[in-house]
């Protein structure tokens, strides 16, 4: 009896994947129920006191976050699953992604921006 490592290499591909993926799964679904996001997401006075006003900077910086560890997440799957199937395109994937990441950074900048100018302040 021979091995089929073409098969094998697939077997593997969604045991990698799935002990990837479980903890976050996990971590989704125990964060399901979170509040007091609206407080978060609201504007701070300079004594750290909520205003009551939504701040756009904060508001941004969540979607950033959501957004690049999206693709994070995204882009991990994929690098096990290529590393596994034909190591040897592992290095033009990972290469060809760095400039997403940086796209996906800038949408932190009006958090960073608004955090530079309370530093100022």
């Amino acid at each position: 009896m021979s091995i089929d490592w073409e098969v094998a290499k697939v077997w593997f591909v969604v045991i990698a994947l799935i002990a990837f993926n479980l903890p976050i799964g996990v971590a989704a679904w125990k964060f399901r129920n979170t509040t007091g996001l609206g407080e978060v997401l609201q504007e701070k006075d300079t004594e750290g006191n909520d205003t009551g006003a939504l701040s756009y900077s904060r508001v941004t910086g969540l979607i950033g976050a959501v957004v690049v560890a999206s693709l994070f997440w995204v882009m991990s799957n994929v690098a096990i699953a290529i590393a596994i199937l034909d190591p040897t395109e592992l290095p033009d994937i990972l290469n060809g992604v760095t400039k997403l990441f940086f796209v996906g950074a800038a949408l932190f900048l009006p958090y960073a921006f608004n955090q530079l100018k309370s530093l100022v302040q």
